[in-house]
């Protein structure tokens, strides 16, 4: 049976703001065994460590050589592996337009998710927030909505409802209009809609093993088993990933830009490994170490930045499947979501997903 192999790092649960590890990486192989002694023998042959870690091999630069040439080793087969990658700031603000915006705009009859509309607003809010105000305001309204989302206590939901009016009474044009996307749900959806939304609405790791899910299962047909690096949190959800990777899911494709969604997705078992006893998930571990440190644009340090340098030029680029970035495009067009309906997966799944009644537990 086909396998392929998850390890992640940066991933600090619904904190989506810890200011240390701003960007959060999920990384993937389907190696053999033979394939992944074979790989890391040529790269880090040597170091005599019995299981390889990004955060040692990295410190001090003293490995940087081994690890670049092991990228481009990846990056000279790039369909063995991939990387799905969050920068969570604005992950979180994608969030807050799914669970705040798009139900406001759902109760009265607009579907947020047609042409892209939800990227679109969330691109919109995460630059005019910063050109408007700043990136200091910005992250503090976050942080805010965050705190309502996790606690979902009475108090927090006051703290964040205050700080936006304050903020709405204070600024007048564009600026004002920008805030009444985020206080309007106050007015016409209040504290109620916060304590019915599901649990763990802001942990992306469930988010990025789907599409990577999908990728394996548009590359080749299964069935697979995963196997997720057993020190990770993908226990707490995975539940949810059972139901949706399930194999009693009745045939659908679903088109969309960058990913192709087709049920069932082939995975007819999902198990915890050692990364200690399979080096696959070493492998990832490097990775995922390798593209976050890559994506890690706001250090000045003349090392670091020729080091990201070297990895670009060894290929890391080719190698990230896709991810939850911010970007100033908010046409249909510059999306590449003109006439995409994402609402159409999303009520087939929920019909399905449901019909299956995953116990949680």
């Amino acid at each position: 049976m086909k396998t392929y192999y998850v390890d992640e790092t940066g991933f600090t649960g619904e904190d989506l703001l810890a200011e240390d590890q701003p960007i959060f990486v999920q990384a993937t192989n389907n190696f053999t065994s033979d394939e992944a002694d074979a790989l890391i023998a040529s790269c880090f042959g040597g170091i005599g460590s019995a299981e390889l870690k990004y955060n040692r091999l990295a410190r001090g630069g003293r490995h940087h050589d081994r690890i670049v040439a092991f990228i481009r080793a990846l990056a000279n087969d790039p369909l063995r592996v991939g990387a799905w990658v969050a920068h969570k700031e604005y992950a979180l603000m994608t969030l807050v337009v799914d669970w705040w915006m798009e139900p406001l705009a759902y109760r009265h009859g607009l579907n947020l998710y047609k042409d892209g509309g939800n990227h679109a607003m969330a691109n919109m809010l995460y630059s005019c927030l910063e050109g408007f105000w700043s990136p200091a305001f910005r992250r503090k309204l976050l942080l805010h909505f965050q705190r309502m989302f996790r606690t979902r206590t009475m108090e927090r939901y006051e703290e964040c409802r205050l700080l936006v009016e304050k903020e709405k009474r204070r600024v007048s044009g564009d600026r004002e209009e920008i805030l009444r996307y985020f206080s309007l749900s106050f007015l016409l959806l209040g504290f109620e809609h916060v304590t019915n939304v599901p649990e763990r609405v802001l942990d992306i790791a469930l988010t990025g093993l789907i599409q990577i899910g999908h990728s394996w299962n548009g590359r080749q047909p299964g069935p697979w088993t995963l196997v997720h690096d057993q020190s990770s949190n993908m226990a707490k959800q995975k539940w949810i990933w059972d139901a949706y990777s399930a194999s009693s899911l009745p045939p659908a494709r679903f088109e969309a830009p960058g990913v192709t969604a087709q049920f069932p997705m082939n995975v007819t078992q999902t198990r915890f490994g050692d990364s200690l006893q399979e080096k696959q998930l070493q492998i990832c571990d490097v990775l995922a170490g390798a593209c976050s440190a890559y994506l890690r644009f706001g250090r000045n340090d003349v090392q670091d930045h020729a080091y990201r340098e070297r990895l670009h030029e060894a290929g890391i680029d080719t190698l990230i499947l896709a991810g939850l970035w911010p970007s100033t495009d908010v046409t249909p067009e510059s999306l590449g979501r003109k006439g995409w309906d994402g609402n159409i997966a999303l009520e087939w799944l929920t019909e399905n997903m449901r019909a299956k009644a995953p116990i949680k537990p």
